[in-house]
């Protein structure tokens, strides 16, 4: 006997139990799922801590003024993106212009590529500074 089975989107399928999926996931194969994030991760699993604070393109500059910085991406459907350290100026100049005010309305059409990007300040394990870009497009 053959027995054919529809294929179900794995999301669609665990429903309200995604989230306890996720948790059963190796940390390197996880992806985004919804933004905002109330967390990050990297390769080795959840790192502690939470947002800190919302940022605007000034707060950011400021921050680079004042040490080193690590950026990550955060694109629903995808991993979370770390951009190298040594790309970090060179990233930070192709998407300034993206960066948006998390606390007002978005308007896509009239940014570059209709990408906005809204950032945030995070700890990482050492207390390193880490700029969560959470992007909308």
């Amino acid at each position: 006997m053959d027995f054919k089975f529809p294929i179900i989107r794995l999301n669609q399928a665990l429903g309200p139990n995604r989230d306890k999926f996720e948790l059963l996931m190796k940390p390197g194969q996880r992806i985004v799922t919804k933004l905002p994030l109330t967390e990050l991760w990297d390769e080795t699993g959840a790192l502690p801590g939470e947002r800190i604070r919302h940022l605007d393109e000034n707060l950011i500059r400021g921050l680079m003024g004042t040490g080193q910085v690590q950026f990550i991406v955060a694109n629903c459907g995808a991993k979370l993106n770390w951009i190298p350290m040594q790309e970090r100026f060179e990233f930070w100049k192709a998407i300034r212009p993206q960066v948006t005010d998390a606390l007002r309305p978005i308007s896509l059409e009239q940014l570059p590529n209709q990408t906005a990007y809204t950032a945030s300040e995070w700890r990482g394990r050492t207390g390193e500074c880490l700029i969560l870009l959470e992007t909308h497009h």
